[in-house]
């Protein structure tokens, strides 16, 4: 039964959560009362219009109310939300990871200072190889992805790599290793994808070859489009205190 999946305590995060970060559709599945109200927001959360309507990540997030939501209980649990809800946007990552790359991003001094550390933070993370992979639409989630990658299916410039946290440089070559069953994995993806929503201008893709070529520049304009606000500004906040 789908109660017994040994997926389910990686969904439950969802549920304490309170959002389908993912726009997983398997929560749906799930036939437990816990979950009706959560599917019920999600449902409406995931209609067409609102799934791929854009979200600002640099907005500034200004309570309508001076007092809401500033005792310290209050903000030391919506920073820790932000930073799990971040965490599962890119597939889980853990917190020590987190916190050793965006230390060091915001603190680096290679980028001017009125350079925005929000993008910094976001471009970083948008150049490992499992989200490249997922945002090409390459594989149907992040963990797909990194499962392609750990399995040896992806060359990056000719060279194999087994990391899914493979940080791209410009002009990085991605494709799929030629004569393995993953690439007819892509391809179902790719159909089932109906290449919706569009990948990113930082990616330029061939779909006859299966490959990635990524160009990423210091360019806010090519800045992937998000459906979820990822609250940058908690996110940071929660890593440099705890």
């Amino acid at each position: 039964m789908v109660q017994k999946s040994r997926n389910k305590p990686f969904y439950k995060q969802f549920l304490r959560l309170r959002k389908n970060i993912q726009n997983r559709f398997k929560l749906f599945t799930f036939k437990k009362q816990k979950w009706a109200k959560f599917q019920e927001y999600s449902k409406n959360q995931l209609r067409f219009s609102r799934r791929f309507k854009v979200r600002d990540q640099f907005q500034l997030s200004v309570s309508r109310f001076a007092s809401r939501g500033n005792s310290f209980k209050k903000k030391f649990r919506n920073n820790l939300y932000e930073r799990k809800a971040f965490s599962l946007f890119y597939g889980k990552l853990k917190k020590n990871y987190l916190k050793k790359n965006i230390l060091k991003l915001i603190s680096s001094k290679s980028y001017s200072s009125n350079f925005d550390f929000r993008y910094r933070v976001l471009q970083f993370f948008e150049s490992r190889l499992d989200t490249v992979l997922y945002r090409a639409n390459f594989s149907s989630s992040i963990k797909s992805s990194g499962q392609l990658i750990l399995h040896g299916h992806v060359l990056v410039n000719g060279v194999t790599v087994k990391s899914k946290s493979y940080i791209l440089k410009m002009n990085d070559l991605i494709e799929i290793a030629p004569n393995t069953k993953s690439r007819a994995l892509v391809k179902k993806s790719l159909d089932s994808s109906n290449f919706w929503p569009i990948p990113p201008k930082h990616l330029v893709l061939n779909y006859r070859t299966l490959q990635i070529l990524y160009i990423y520049s210091n360019s806010s304009n090519l800045m992937p489009i998000f459906n979820h606000y990822l609250n940058m500004d908690s996110v940071i906040t929660n890593i440099k205190k705890y």
